[in-house]
C-alpha cells in the first residue's frame, strides 16, 4: 500500500529523520532525496518508510549487516513485457540459478527449445498462500522469512496441450514447490 504525505521538508538532507509537522514526535521515515528544480528546499521529497528503517536498524544492530532471504531466481517485472506475453498475474521467472534450492525443487525459467522457440518459464503467483501480483509483493512475502526457511512457492506453469484438431494450445497449470530460501550473501549460489 502506498500512502502520500504532504508537508514541508525543512532543508532535509539525505538520511535525516522525518517527523510530521503536527506537534507530535513520531518518526515517519528517513529522507533519502529531494527533487528540486530550483535547488531550494522545495520540490518532491523521497523517504524510506519508518517500518523499513526499523527493520534495517534492528538487523544492523543484531548482525552488523543486512542479509536478506532470496529464492535464487531472476524475475521479469516489466508490466509491458508481461502484457506482451499475455501474463495477467504473477511474476515470470527468467532464470533459475543452477545448483540453488529453487533449481533442485524444480522451478523453471525462460528457455529456448532445441528448435529455437522461446518457452515461457514458471510464473510465481503465491508465496505461502500470499498472492503475488508484482515484484514488490514477492519481496514483501519473502522478507517475512529467514535464509534457510522453507517456503511454499505456487506457480502457473505453461504447458502445451494438443487440441482435437491437432493445434497446440498453451494452458497454465498451477503447481506448488517447497523451496529453501538462500541468503543474499551466499556466494556459493550468487557467483553462478
Amino acid at each position: 500500500m502506498t500512502s502520500q504525505l504532504f508537508f514541508n521538508i525543512p532543508k532535509c538532507l539525505p538520511k535525516d529523520p522525518m517527523f510530521p509537522c503536527d506537534g507530535v514526535s513520531r518518526l515517519i521515515g528517513m529522507a533519502t532525496a529531494i527533487y528540486s528544480p530550483s535547488g531550494a528546499s522545495a520540490g518532491v521529497g523521497f523517504a524510506i518508510p519508518v517500518d523499513t528503517v526499523k527493520y534495517v536498524v534492528e538487523r544492523l544492530i543484531q548482525n552488523g549487516q543486512i542479509v536478506r532471504p532470496l529464492l535464487g531466481v531472476s524475475i521479469l517485472d516489466s508490466q509491458q513485457a508481461r502484457q506482451a506475453l499475455g501474463i495477467t498475474r504473477g511474476i515470470l521467472i527468467l532464470e533459475v540459478k543452477p545448483g540453488t534450492p529453487a533449481a533442485k525443487a524444480g522451478l523453471r525459467g525462460l528457455r529456448r527449445s532445441e528448435n529455437g522457440i522461446v518457452e515461457i518459464g514458471d510464473i510465481i503467483v503465491a508465496i505461502e498462500g500470499n498472492s503475488i501480483e508484482k515484484e514488490g509483493d514477492l519481496f514483501k512475502a519473502i522478507e517475512t522469512f529467514e535464509p534457510g526457511d522453507v517456503v511454499k512457492v505456487t506457480v502457473n506453469r505453461p504447458e502445451v496441450d494438443i487440441n482435437d484438431d491437432g493445434t497446440p494450445e498453451i494452458k497454465l497449470k498451477e503447481v506448488s514447490f517447497s523451496v529453501r530460501l538462500i541468503a543474499s550473501d551466499d556466494t556459493t549460489f550468487l557467483q553462478r
